[in-house]
């Protein structure tokens, strides 16, 4: 077709070749130290732009898998989820970044498979070639992250709240697995 269906051709293999980071929203992308209401204006947490910019040009794209925020006052509804991977999906784009899917669960039940610490969401991601688990990270802020992160065997990240201790020791002992910590999603950018 020519020049223009070879460079995009070019473009969806550099795209292709791109490492991909899984990350939960609240607690790290957004500050979840208080109690959010839908509808509220979500505060980034502190040094996620930087971080952004850093894990972007280091050749990184974004997974997201979330569910409720720890904190909240009502659950989110669906539709709320929708809003809140919209505007983040605008500004990691106007930071460089990119969202290559993201995946939610807006239930609370721990039967249901794609509530964290059970792995719907991530075995469906990585069925859909959007991820390979076993070669990269998931970044979360709380123990079910944590919880999920092994049961799928990548390296779980922790994020660790500015209001909250999250038991990581007792977590490592009892799954045999070290736990990497840092206090910002900048700290984690930082040191890859």
């Amino acid at each position: 077709m020519g020049r223009y269906s070879d460079y995009m051709r070019d473009i969806w293999a550099i795209q292709a070749n791109r490492k991909v980071l899984g990350i939960t929203l609240f607690g790290v992308f957004f500050d979840n130290s208080k109690p959010f209401t839908p509808g509220d204006q979500l505060q980034l947490a502190e040094g996620v732009e930087t971080a952004i910019k850093i894990l972007s040009n280091k050749g990184y794209d974004f997974l997201i898998i979330s569910g409720q925020p720890t904190n909240k006052t009502k659950n989110l509804e669906i539709q709320d989820f929708e809003n809140i991977l919209a505007a983040t999906k605008d500004g990691i784009e106007k930071l460089g970044g990119r969202i290559k899917n993201a995946y939610y669960a807006p239930s609370t039940d721990k039967n249901d498979p794609f509530v964290k610490p059970n792995i719907g969401m991530f075995e469906r991601a990585q069925n859909e070639g959007m991820i390979k688990w076993n070669e990269t990270y998931y970044i979360g802020s709380d123990v079910t992250d944590i919880k999920a992160a092994t049961k799928i065997k990548t390296t779980p990240i922790l994020i660790k709240s500015k209001n909250s201790e999250t038991k990581t020791k007792a977590f490592e002992l009892t799954h045999q697995i070290k736990v990497k910590e840092f206090d910002s999603l900048l700290a984690f950018a930082n040191s890859i």
